[in-house]
Parts: C-alpha cells; sequence; structure tokens
C-alpha cells in the first residue's frame, strides 16, 4: 500500500516522511491496532522506543528469559500476539520501526485535514520529522511517583523496575527484598520472586481498605472480576504457605542508609511505635497510571478520576480523543493487556470507518489518483488523496460487518472494565498520602526539591503547577515531571482548597524524551517556534 507506506526523507530539503496511519506504542494495545489494520489490508507504520515488541507487559517475550514456571501464565500467554506482530513485520503488512523514539508532536491546521507532524529519533540516532494523517497513540501507563522519606537511595527501587530486570536478563536482587506499597503488581512480583527461588522478606502493604467485605458490597463485579480475585487468591495462599509475612495497615514508611539502603522503618495503623528493619533492598509499588508526556504534549484534554486517582484523557465513545487521534489502552485508563488488546482492535476498526467515510465523500478521479502523490509534504498543502489501493482494500470491509464486531467488542470490555473498577476500589492508594510526608522527603528527585521546599513556595501564592515550577524548578529534570507531576497538583490543590481539575497539571513541551544537543541542532527549525508559543 503506498500511501502507507513513508517516503525516505531526503536530508534538509524540505521533504518529509508521510504515513496514512501511525501506531504510536507496540505494546498490546499497538501490535492488536496494527495487526487489525494489515487483516483490512492497511499497512500501518508502527513507531516504539523499546528494540522489541511487547510494551512492559510482554516485554521481552520474542526471547523470553525465565518460562512459564516463574513469571505466570499471563505474560506467555502474550506469545501469540507478539509472534502474529513479528510475521506480520516480516512479510512486510506492519512497518515495524522499533528503536524510535517520539520527542515532539504538533496538530496541523484544517487545511491539512487535521494531520499531524512528529519529530521521531530513529535509532540511528537522527531525527527526522513525520507526516501523520491519522495516529493511534498506545503508549501505556507507568508505575506511580510514590515518594517517602529515603526514596532517593540506592537500593530503593520500584516493582516495575524489578520486574523489568527479570524480564529483559533474569535478575534479581542481591539477598531477599522488602517489598512495600499496594496494588495487582506488587503481589505478582513477590509471587515471580518466589518462584524464581528468592523469597521477598515481608511485604508491608499500604491499602487503606483490602478484604472480602467491600468485595461483597458490588457482587456484580466482584463476580465480573473473579477471575482477577481467584488469581490474586491463589498467589496470597502460595506466598502464606512459603511463609512470607504480609504486614497490612502499614500507614507511614521510610528508607533508612547514607549512601545506599540499610533498612527500612514503618508504622502500621493503631500503632503508636514505629518498626525497624534491616535490608538492603526494597521494591515499592503504588499502583499505575496513564503515561502523560504524549497526550497532553498534543494538547489532550484530561479530567481527573477519583477511582484511579490519576488524571484520564477525555475520549469519546470510539476512543478517538480529537479527530484523526485515537488513544488506546492503559494510556486511556487503566484496564490490562487484555482490555488493551480490545481497545487495540477498536481503534482500528474506528480508523477504518473513518476512512470508509472519508473514500465516500472523495471524488472518484481523485480515489483513482497517483499513488506516489507527495503534495503533504509542504505545510499548507492540501492533505494527501486516497488511492486506488486504499480504495480497494477498505472495500473489502463491509460497514455492517465493522459495526457488529466494534459491538461486541465494546460489550466485552464494558464487562470487564465493570470488572475493573472492584481492583481500582480495593487497591486505591491514600488519596493523602503526599500531604502526610515529612518536608525532609524529595518529591522531585531529579531536581532534589522536597515538600518543605514546595510549601515555601506554595506560600508566595503561585498560579498553577507551570509558575511553581518555575519558582521551584520541581519537574525540569530527566524525567520531566513525570514521577513529580501529580504529586505536585496535589500538594497545590489541598494548600488552596481547590479540587484536581482545577488546579491541573503541568503544560508539556518538547523534547518529550531525551535528545542530544547535535540531533536538535540537525532537526528541523519551522516546529521549533511554533511548539514555544
Amino acid at each position: 500500500m503506498q500511501t502507507c507506506e513513508p517516503k525516505e526523507t531526503v536530508g534538509t530539503d524540505g521533504s518529509r516522511d508521510r504515513a496514512r496511519v501511525v501506531v504510536l506504542g507496540a505494546g498490546p494495545a499497538g501490535m492488536a491496532a496494527a495487526l487489525r489494520l494489515a487483516e483490512a489490508g492497511l499497512r500501518a507504520l508502527v513507531l516504539d522506543q523499546a528494540r522489541a515488541p511487547g510494551g512492559q507487559i510482554y516485554r521481552q517475550l520474542d526471547q523470553p528469559q525465565l518460562d512459564a514456571a516463574v513469571m505466570g501464565k499471563d505474560y506467555h500467554r502474550g506469545r501469540a500476539l507478539v509472534g502474529a506482530f513479528l510475521d506480520a513485520a516480516r512479510r512486510g503488512a506492519i512497518d515495524y520501526r522499533p528503536g524510535t523514539r517520539v520527542w515532539w508532536i504538533e496538530a496541523l491546521d484544517d487545511a491539512l485535514n487535521d494531520a499531524h507532524r512528529l519529530g521521531v529519533r530513529g535509532h540511528d540516532g537522527i531525527s527526522r520529522e513525520l507526516y501523520a494523517e491519522r495516529l493511534i497513540i498506545a503508549t501505556g501507563a507507568m508505575e506511580r511517583g510514590w515518594p517517602f522519606p529515603g526514596w532517593q537511595l540506592p537500593g530503593v527501587m520500584q516493582a516495575g523496575a524489578a520486574q523489568i530486570l527479570m524480564k529483559q536478563g533474569a535478575l534479581l536482587t542481591e539477598g531477599p527484598p522488602v517489598l512495600a506499597g499496594n496494588g495487582p503488581l506488587l503481589y505478582l512480583l513477590a509471587w515471580q520472586y518466589l518462584n524464581a527461588g528468592c523469597p521477598p522478606r515481608m511485604i508491608l502493604d499500604t491499602a487503606p481498605n483490602l478484604g472480602l467485605a467491600r468485595s461483597l458490597r458490588h457482587p456484580l463485579r466482584a463476580w465480573r472480576a473473579r477471575g482477577y480475585l481467584a488469581k490474586g487468591a491463589r498467589m496470597l495462599a502460595t506466598l502464606r504457605r512459603a511463609g512470607v509475612p504480609i504486614v497490612r495497615g502499614v500507614q507511614s514508611l521510610a528508607a533508612e542508609g547514607d549512601q545506599r539502603l540499610t533498612g527500612v522503618r514503618y508504622r502500621r495503623r493503631g500503632d503508636s511505635d514505629e518498626h525497624r528493619l534491616k535490608t538492603d533492598w526494597l521494591l515499592t509499588h503504588m499502583g499505575v497510571v496513564p503515561e502523560p508526556q504524549l497526550p497532553r504534549g498534543l494538547g489532550i484534554e484530561h479530567h481527573w478520576q477519583e477511582a484511579q486517582q490519576a488524571f484520564v484523557p477525555d475520549r469519546r465513545d470510539d476512543l478517538s480523543v480529537r479527530p484523526g487521534v485515537w488513544l488506546a489502552g492503559d494510556g486511556g485508563g487503566i484496564g490490562g493487556a487484555m482490555n488493551a488488546e480490545r481497545e487495540g482492535r477498536l481503534t482500528a476498526l474506528s480508523v477504518l470507518n473513518d476512512l470508509m467515510s472519508e473514500l465516500k465523500d472523495t471524488p472518484l478521479d481523485d480515489q483513482m489518483a497517483d499513488p506516489q502523490d507527495t503534495t503533504a509534504n509542504v505545510k499548507g498543502a492540501a492533505a494527501p488523496r486516497a488511492d486506488a489501493d486504499n480504495r480497494r482494500a477498505i472495500a473489502r470491509e463491509s460497514a455492517r460487518a465493522i459495526a457488529r464486531e466494534s459491538a461486541a467488542l465494546r460489550r466485552r470490555r464494558r464487562q470487564d472494565l465493570s470488572g475493573r473498577r472492584l481492583l481500582d476500589a480495593l487497591f486505591t492508594p491514600p488519596a493523602d498520602w503526599v500531604e502526610r510526608q515529612p518536608g525532609e522527603t524529595l518529591i522531585c528527585r531529579c531536581e532534589g526539591v522536597s515538600r518543605a521546599q514546595l510549601k515555601e513556595a506554595l506560600e508566595a501564592g503561585p498560579a498553577g503547577p507551570n509558575q511553581l515550577k518555575a519558582f521551584t524548578r520541581c519537574g525540569m529534570g530527566p524525567c520531566q515531571g513525570r514521577l513529580c507531576g501529580t504529586n505536585v497538583s496535589r500538594l497545590m490543590a489541598r494548600e488552596r482548597g481547590r479540587d484536581m481539575d482545577e488546579v491541573g497539571y503541568y503544560r508539556i513541551r518538547p523534547p518529550l524524551t531525551s535528545i542530544t544537543l547535535g540531533e536538535l541542532a540537525l532537526a528541523p527549525s519551522d516546529h521549533l517556534t511554533t511548539q514555544s508559543q
């Protein structure tokens, strides 16, 4: 399909790569979307910063380092999806580009039919521009930033990072770790460590409420979540049989040590005294949230979702977030791997519907235009015309069949997410955790900004998170506010007596990911003025 295969960029002559459909991310949602488009005969361009497909959930699954006995069947279940994706890429049905980072993105004006331009850094280290007519964002989730005294010490690691080491290199901590926080991943990692022969020393659970009684208040949700609940019950039973202590109701946590972690200090709900535990490794987790940078960099509106304690992008019923842009998977709200696959297919079907509508409204002579037409290479030119190959491919897809398939996927998605809401209730993080931390606790590890410094800056009356960033440099470090952004909004909301939507979030500007000064100097310059306004 000529119009879906990007044209090579030619140095600095003003030409641009272009593609009719671009998928950002090769996790469960991105792979499922690209495969469904390939079934319809549309060759999507898939950009992913990892070197292999799978995302965080199915990381390294093309060459797994540990078997299902250690990692679990859910991880290895993804091998069929990863295998199908790689097969489609090998035979040219998908244009897959691993090791690629999108470091800036902008929406073009209406004259370009709601198209977008992206700054793309390839695995060769060269930055190019890409013109994308339609975008499927499938960039997934990240672990929630969860500050406490000493969380910056060597030896303290997030559970997701520890799991990445297992998946990519079969690496474990040197000695049994202490696990702290709450959420399904915390217990999954504990179970995996146990299976790998390194049982955790202790699990410190910070969940405010966790128990069967709360589950039974919503019998329909509990029934729909029975698979998740049964899986969790089996993990807990296995951990208990192995003698792994689980301490519930933990209200405060601190990591101790000078140059590195030497111990953990914690207090349980109702206890007057703190408990101490010597350890060299502390693995923490407080749930996952949608990855914010790319959708916010594109200007997508977000709202605060109390159930997931996170800012979530505003999506329509067809999972679109603006004309020509769809958001699939955990980046639009945490739903898990299976839901991400369903949403990937749903967005692909919505793209097909959109293309069918375009072809219906396109004159026949334009449909039969030269597929090598590159009139969209220059900003302000007309949108690329639909070619004969696109017309024939989409004609194979019946609008009625697409509607039936979409309805079935939506029905299953609603049922599954209803069960997931029970998990949200069971594993809700303490809403006042950040406010309860001592003043010396670092909120922004990148720039070394403490809670006390933020409180002092808040007294100066900043208008919002962006001005607070200017006052303190909080959010200006390498992570660009990913770990501190929501916590800064929380502190400001509590200080001002406002809700999270009123306070908002950092304004995201490029670069969205790391880029060298040399790459920036070689990048086309016309977008820099636009993005800085």
